[in-house]
């Protein structure tokens, strides 16, 4: 098994479309034999923190369909992502000791300018499919998410020229619930997955970016807000207050 490359492999046919996100996920999910260690393969050395650009989440209704998914998918060999961990990469910007506080100050300068220009958005969470090593909800649709990468590899590649930063095309834009943690044949998770997705995707208010410093403790993801990013709000009739998006922690 190929454990490298973007996944899915391919772009959906189209990426405003949620119907086809969502059956370009799961036909990649399906067509895996087998399941990897995300631990082994997703390799993070001891006490490594790294920047990220991040969008995380408080929202109720998606912990609790993620609550559901975990629920029904108690099998040995998943660690579950907490209810307070849920979030969408974005980009990652490099390990913490090679940026320096005067390209991040830079950064953050003019990512906040360019952030504040770009629309908030919502975004359709679910149903559950998976990736090499992962269990994950499918996102839709994408086009604010790619236009969004787009925007912070520029601002990120700008003041960190040396960085080897993810091409957007390369970005699928996903919401993992469960990493594997050891290798396993994939044909009786993707049968119990195919099983919940019938649970109705929720939705969600995409109304800041957010910096994060992160580390790995154990077999899960954990980060400090460094900066929080607002973006521009669209009139406050017809649009719910934002409460989907993880306010900044002490």
């Amino acid at each position: 098994m190929n454990a490298k490359g973007p996944f899915p492999p391919l772009f959906p046919a189209s990426t405003a479309d949620a119907l086809a996100i969502r059956e370009n996920d799961w036909s990649a999910f399906r067509q895996l034999g087998n399941l990897a260690d995300h631990w082994t393969i997703k390799y993070w050395a001891p006490d490594r923190i790294g920047y990220y650009w991040y969008l995380t989440f408080e929202d109720l209704e998606l912990a609790a369909l993620a609550g559901q998914c975990q629920k029904g998918l108690e099998h040995d060999g998943i660690d579950f992502v907490p209810r307070d961990g849920l979030h969408l990469t974005l980009l990652g910007l490099g390990h913490a000791d090679e940026v320096s506080d005067e390209q991040l100050a830079r950064i953050i300068a003019v990512a906040r300018n360019r952030l504040a220009e770009f629309p908030a958005f919502d975004l359709e969470i679910g149903p559950l499919a998976g990736s090499r090593s992962a269990l994950r909800f499918s996102v839709a649709p994408w086009d604010e998410l790619l236009e969004l990468h787009r925007l912070l590899r520029e601002v990120t590649a700008a003041h960190l020229p040396s960085c080897e930063l993810a091409e957007t095309a390369g970005f699928r834009p996903h919401l993992g619930i469960g990493y594997i943690n050891k290798p396993v044949g994939a044909a009786a998770l993707i049968s119990d997955v195919e099983g919940l997705r019938t649970l109705r995707p929720v939705t969600v208010c995409v109304a800041a970016v957010e910096l994060v410093e992160l580390r790995r403790e154990g077999h899960v993801y954990r980060w400090a807000v460094r900066d929080r990013f607002a973006l521009r709000c669209a009139s406050p009739l017809g649009r719910r207050e934002p409460a989907s998006v993880r306010r900044p922690s002490a």
